[in-house]
């Protein structure tokens, strides 16, 4: 099973999307929110290169966009 960590910022419409998709699938994914941890921003600046949330890191690859990580997960199954 790939290590799995998702940025967000809860008043983010797109990263409601994606948490919207998890809770009706009841997929756990570690979250950190760039909005209220300036920590967890940098730290997807330093490695996905931008700001820009939602944000999946897969294996500590960067995933972006909501309806690519909603296909991420439906094509695992959930």
């Amino acid at each position: 099973m790939p290590e799995l960590l998702l940025y967000k910022k809860d008043a983010c419409p797109f990263c409601q999307k994606v948490m919207r998709y998890l809770d009706a699938h009841g997929i756990v994914v570690p979250t950190r929110d760039t909005a209220t941890d300036p920590d967890a921003r940098a730290e997807l600046v330093r490695v996905g290169g931008k700001a820009q949330v939602p944000c999946l890191l897969i294996d500590g690859e960067p995933l972006y966009e909501s309806d690519d990580i909603v296909a991420y997960f439906a094509a695992q199954g959930a």
